[in-house]
C-alpha cells in the first residue's frame, strides 16, 4: 500500500479539494434533505463527494481510501433499498464495504495514494455508526449530519490551504 499523501498536499490542492467537498456537501444536503426515507443515500452520496475530491487531487491527492469504501458500501445500501434483494442486508453492506476496500487496494497497486489505515478506519467508523444508529437516530440517521461533517472537512481544507499559501517558502529542512 502506498504511503498516505494527505499530509503533503500542496495548499492549492487543499483549497480545490476543500471547495469540491463544500459544494458536494451543500448539494447533498439539498438532495437528501430531512426525509428519513432518503437516509439510504448517505454512504453513496458522501462517497461520491470524497471520490470527486480524490479525483481533483489525482493519484497522489488522497481521499481514495474513504471514497472507495463509501462508494462500495453505498452502492450496496442503495441496492438493498431500491432492489430489495432476497439477501441479508448486513451481509450485503459488509460485502459492499469489502468490495470498496478491494477497489482501494487495486488502485494502490496502480500508484494511487490509498492508505490501508484509511480503508480500515472508514469500514470501522461505518460499522460503529450502524451499530449506534438505533441509540441516536435523530443525529445518526439524519443525512444533513453527514453533509455538515463533510462541509467542515472541506472548510478545514480551504483554511489549511489558505494558511499554507500565506507561509513563505522555507525550502528543504536543515540537516542536524
Amino acid at each position: 500500500m502506498n504511503e498516505p499523501a494527505t499530509e503533503h498536499r500542496p495548499p492549492d490542492l487543499r483549497i480545490k479539494q476543500g471547495l469540491v467537498m463544500l459544494a458536494g456537501a451543500v448539494i447533498f444536503a439539498l438532495v437528501a434533505g430531512t426525509e428519513i426515507d432518503r437516509f439510504y443515500m448517505v454512504p453513496l452520496g458522501i462517497g461520491l463527494i470524497y471520490l470527486a475530491a480524490a479525483a481533483v487531487g489525482g493519484k497522489r491527492g488522497g481521499y481514495w481510501a474513504t471514497a472507495t469504501v463509501l462508494v462500495g458500501w453505498g452502492a450496496a445500501v442503495v441496492w438493498a433499498q431500491k432492489g430489495r434483494p432476497d439477501l441479508d442486508f448486513a451481509g450485503l453492506y459488509l460485502a459492499g464495504a469489502g468490495i470498496g476496500a478491494t477497489a482501494g487496494v487495486l488502485l494502490s497497486r496502480r500508484g494511487f495514494a490509498v492508505d490501508a489505515l484509511g480503508l480500515t478506519a472508514t469500514i470501522a467508523a461505518a460499522g460503529v455508526l450502524l451499530a449506534l444508529a438505533q441509540q441516536w437516530p435523530e443525529v445518526i440517521e439524519e443525512a444533513r449530519t453527514y453533509a455538515l461533517i463533510v462541509g467542515l472537512v472541506g472548510l478545514a481544507n480551504v483554511v489549511a490551504g489558505a494558511v499554507g499559501r500565506a507561509k513563505p517558502e522555507t525550502g528543504a529542512p536543515e540537516a542536524r
